[in-house]
């Protein structure tokens, strides 16, 4: 199959399975933000984070390595293999998690241990199902299964929130609930059982995954940190109230970055496949300008037209989270970019760079964080992220160019940066006619940069309809 027509398909899957469901969980943000205190908020985000940071250490990332090296398996028995291996590493990582993480929390007089140990085991193993399922060329059930634990979790926090009543949490309950319903699913679905012999579990292999997984330790927990460090500060430093308008605030870049993740989700497996290939520059190159141009006129309808779309969605209690929006969304389109990087360094199983630039922008966003906070407040949260953000883009740009020579327009760059400026201007004087005026430039602007994206979508259309 042409590479591009793999992406693009692949990307359509995960996207219809995904969508509607993170859509769906959008929109209830009018629910989450009616019921629960913004107290409340904060500290469910938190909980959240924190259990989201253990996991790296847990499965030690073998959902990214055992994706990885499925794909390049040529036999059946390569496959049992790499599989039954990884899934003793990870069995080995939850049990020790499990042993030490119950007495560590409940010394420090966690409120929410039993929640938090459940809820990261089972993040651990719904990562290591989507990850095989993706890894086998089962990329329709990895996005039903998707689907499925987003539509469960919605269902569940409807009926635990509004219906129940049970707040915080409800909120938790469904969270693992969903995740176990939804495991226990698709583990007798796709009868993981046959995949797994003890047999077929190699030392050697065992360490050569690790070789490849472990330097993304540093590099998810890194971004992680970044995230978790704001709530951390804000939480201690200012109070539950502004965590938890950050975290609304966060909503709508998040919204950006799952999308993103559909792409990307694809990226990683067509960055590999097409290795080596006489195509591989021409391939790589097209895809990156299409890719920021596309997300950058994303970026700039967003800040446009959050003002209309806040007052929809959010209670006015949380109308202040509005300010912080347009940094974060361009903290996440730089992160974005860095993420179509890593597909490159993944792709040469370069995992080591992934790991050290991170690093490098968790302590940056940590200590730009601390210096601002007392002056800036919840600004200082969102600025530092895009601090670190920026400083992880422009350094694997340079690295980079080690594998590939990727073109940039710079004319289009300058342009894009004119645009961006003042549609934040615009949008920080908050008058209905600077609204309106931004979202007019931020549609024109869209349309002359994904002009050519748009031309072949009309054609490809317009010539099936003649058929």
């Amino acid at each position: 199959m042409n590479e591009r027509r793999r992406l693009i398909k692949n990307t359509g899957i995960i996207a219809i399975g995904n969508i509607s469901t993170k859509l769906v969980s959008f929109f209830l943000l009018p629910l989450y933000t009616a019921v629960l205190s913004t107290a409340e908020y904060g500290a469910y985000d938190y909980i959240i984070s924190i259990a989201t940071f253990c996991v790296p250490f847990v499965s030690v990332l073998m959902d990214e390595s055992i994706f990885r090296f499925l794909i390049d398996c040529k036999t059946e028995l390569d496959k049992k293999k790499i599989i039954s291996t990884a899934v003793m590493i990870v069995a080995v990582g939850m049990t020790l998690f499990t042993v030490l993480g119950i007495p560590i929390m409940e010394g420090l007089h966690y409120s929410y241990t039993v929640y938090a140990i459940i809820y990261i085991l089972l993040n651990v193993i719904c990562g290591m199902l989507s990850a095989l399922l993706r890894g086998i060329g089962r990329t329709d059930q990895f996005a039903f299964f998707n689907f499925l634990l987003g539509s469960l979790q919605i269902v569940l926090n409807v009926v635990f929130i509004a219906v129940l009543k049970l707040g915080l949490q409800g909120m938790l309950l469904a969270s693992v609930l969903a995740q176990l319903i939804v495991a226990t699913i698709f583990v007798l679905k796709i009868k993981l059982w046959k995949f797994i012999n003890i047999k077929c579990v190699e030392i050697s292999l065992a360490k050569e995954m690790i070789v490849y997984s472990f330097p993304l330790i540093p590099n998810k927990v890194s971004w992680t940190i970044i995230n978790l460090s704001d709530r951390i500060i804000l939480m201690n430093m200012i109070g539950s109230e502004a965590t938890g308008l950050y975290a609304v605030s966060y909503k709508f870049p998040n919204l950006m970055d799952t999308v993103y993740g559909f792409f990307y989700q694809s990226w990683k497996e067509s960055s590999a496949r097409v290795l080596g290939g006489e195509s591989q520059d021409e391939f790589y190159n097209s895809v990156y300008e299409y890719l920021k141009n596309f997300l950058f006129s994303i970026v700039l309808g967003m800040i446009a037209f959050m003002p209309i779309v806040f007052r929809i969605l959010i209670n006015k209690n949380y109308y202040s989270a509005i300010y912080y929006v347009p940094i974060l969304l361009l903290a996440t389109y730089f992160a974005n970019i860095s993420g179509f990087y890593g597909g490159i360094f993944t792709a040469y199983k370069d995992t080591k760079i992934m790991g050290t630039t991170t690093v490098v922008a968790a302590i940056i966003n940590l200590a730009v964080n601390i210096i601002m906070i007392r002056s800036l407040g919840i600004y200082a949260a969102a600025i530092s992220t895009l601090v670190a953000n920026f400083t992880v883009y422009i350094y694997r740009r340079i690295k980079v160019g080690k594998y590939i020579k990727l073109k940039e327009n710079w004319k289009n760059r300058i342009v894009s940066l004119i645009i961006c400026v003042l549609i934040i201007i615009l949008f920080y004087v908050q008058s209905k006619t600077s609204i309106i005026v931004g979202c007019i430039v931020s549609i024109c602007y869209a349309l002359i940069v994904n002009f050519n994206v748009i031309r072949f979508i009309l054609i490809k259309s317009e010539l099936k309809s003649r058929k």
